[in-house]
């Protein structure tokens, strides 16, 4: 198959690096890669990516250079997770559609990392467009939630988890774009991608790794787009 993971908040989630986390994510990974699947992956920035985006507004950073500082820190997750994945990875993350070009063509037995593109396009947007690109069998973004629930389960304790959704319902719940920086399960612009490529999603926790496992499997975990009415 060929897969694109989306890797974010829960790898990158607190201030501190979390070894263990990212050994185990790069290892679920490494096995899809093992076992003959195609692989990219599109780490996000995370809690550092806000952490410093917060003290350049502070700073009186405008949105563009907000996007810029966010780029350069998923740019250095992504390092980050590539050195983990050993020599099964390019270790030349993609930051461009023509960088992806020239690595699907030279390192078609590796696996291809990349954070983030351009300002204004959300690492989900990248995500969902590189999927479109190489006609994926399956997108899966991990979060630090079970999948798509009805309302916010942060602030909801009723919040009931969604095993499937719809991408019009989908759109209702995540309502209106984030800033950069903000954290959202997915923004609008990616919505519109994969409701164009209509493109196999499953949202999954990915505080357990194995869920990536699971997902790529075909089992019932976490959340998967539904694009009938």
């Amino acid at each position: 198959m060929r897969i694109v993971l989306k890797i974010g908040h829960a790898l990158f989630k607190g201030h501190s690096i979390e070894l263990e986390k990212i050994r185990g994510t790069a290892d679920a990974i490494l096995r899809l890669h093992n076992a003959g699947h195609r692989v990219v992956v599109v780490v996000g920035g995370g809690e550092p990516s806000r952490t410093y985006i917060n003290a350049a507004r502070s700073l009186g950073a405008d949105h563009a250079t907000c996007d810029e500082i966010g780029i350069m820190v998923t740019r250095i997750n992504a390092l980050l997770l590539s050195v983990a994945f050993g020599e099964a990875s390019s270790r030349n993350i993609i930051g461009s559609f023509e960088e992806l070009e020239r690595q699907l063509d030279a390192t078609s037995d590796k696996i291809l990392v990349g954070g983030g593109f351009t300002p204004a396009q959300s690492t989900d947007a990248v995500a969902a467009l590189i999927a479109e690109r190489l006609k994926a069998d399956l997108l899966i973004k991990t979060t630090d939630v079970d999948g798509v629930y009805n309302a916010d389960p942060k602030k909801n304790p009723d919040a009931k988890l969604l095993r499937e959704v719809s991408i019009r319902r989908l759109r209702k719940i995540l309502g209106q774009e984030s800033k950069p920086g903000e954290y959202k399960l997915l923004d609008q612009v990616s919505l519109s991608i994969l409701e164009r490529s209509r493109i196999p999603v499953v949202f999954v926790n990915g505080s357990d790794p194995e869920n990536i496992i699971r997902a790529a499997s075909g089992e019932k975990v976490g959340t998967r787009i539904s694009y009938s009415e």
